[in-house]
């Protein structure tokens, strides 16, 4: 029974990665590395934290959206990284 029940609630546990997060933030964590930028950056909690704000109120995810527009616009990794 308690095998049954976690089985249950576990897929509500995991957030969905998105393909636009995953996309952005791979874009990002090239430019990081390409740039020799010596912020922290973590691609897998990026996905995490873009996710959050996909799933949240539209005002969080209509960030998102931009963020993703600029992020795809901008061609020099420099501009990247000063998307909002």
């Amino acid at each position: 029974m308690l095998i049954a029940l976690i089985a249950l609630i576990a897929p509500a546990c995991t957030q969905p990665r998105s393909q636009r997060c995953r996309e952005i933030c791979k874009r990002e964590a090239d430019c990081v590395d390409q740039t020799g930028n010596k912020i922290a950056f973590d691609e897998k909690e990026c996905v995490a934290a873009c996710g959050v704000l996909e799933s949240d109120v539209a005002d969080n995810v209509a960030k998102v959206v931009r963020h993703a527009e600029c992020v795809s616009r901008k061609q020099a990794c420099t501009d990247v990284l000063e998307c909002p």
